[in-house]
């Protein structure tokens, strides 16, 4: 697009939080000094600035919404702009865009999600310990029971014979029967 003197003209993207804005802008015809680039994001805070004809920038959106790529032209006279804006899922070269800081951040990152995951599969070795423990106790316990109701069953029985036995002499005795 061309872009008046002393205009600034934006071009804007909508995209995700903590998605990577990258591209590249150049002003045709330009000493170099006489123009500013900046990347407001939703919130129109500036996030990126540069005082170059030429350029590359590389940003990761914070919030989601419109992020802007606005150039200046200080100059009195036209110029050409050209603009190429690339999102996070457009990037090819991955290499030249990934920082350090965000390969440590992730590495970080992946190490507590590995720490997280062998806790979660330890403690769940020792729920099914605890749990085979239990059903071995509830078994013994559950065959001891059966030979206390045998034992107590027979008590009842024995129990109920000898009172009617009792009860019978003692009907005899009276001569009631």
């Amino acid at each position: 697009f061309t872009i008046d003197g002393k205009e600034t003209r934006c071009v804007g993207e909508s995209i995700p939080a903590m998605s990577l804005l990258t591209g590249d802008w150049h002003l045709h015809a330009a000493n170099g000094s006489h123009s500013v680039t900046t990347i407001l994001s939703p919130s129109e805070k500036v996030i990126f600035e540069k005082h170059d004809a030429t350029g590359h920038f590389a940003v990761t959106a914070q919030h989601e919404g419109l992020h802007r790529v606005c150039v200046h032209n200080n100059e009195t006279s036209k110029r050409d702009v050209t603009i190429t804006i690339k999102t996070a899922l457009e990037v090819t070269d991955h290499a030249s865009v990934a920082k350090k800081e965000h390969v440590e951040a992730i590495e970080a990152e992946l190490d507590r999600m590995k720490k997280m995951a062998v806790h979660v599969y330890e403690e769940m070795l020792y729920m099914r310990t605890r749990n085979e423990a239990m059903q071995a106790t509830n078994e013994s316990t559950r065959g001891r029971l059966l030979w206390v109701e045998v034992v107590m069953m027979c008590a009842v029985l024995v129990m109920g014979l000898w009172q009617i036995q009792y009860l019978k002499r003692y009907f005899q005795v009276k001569k009631l029967i």
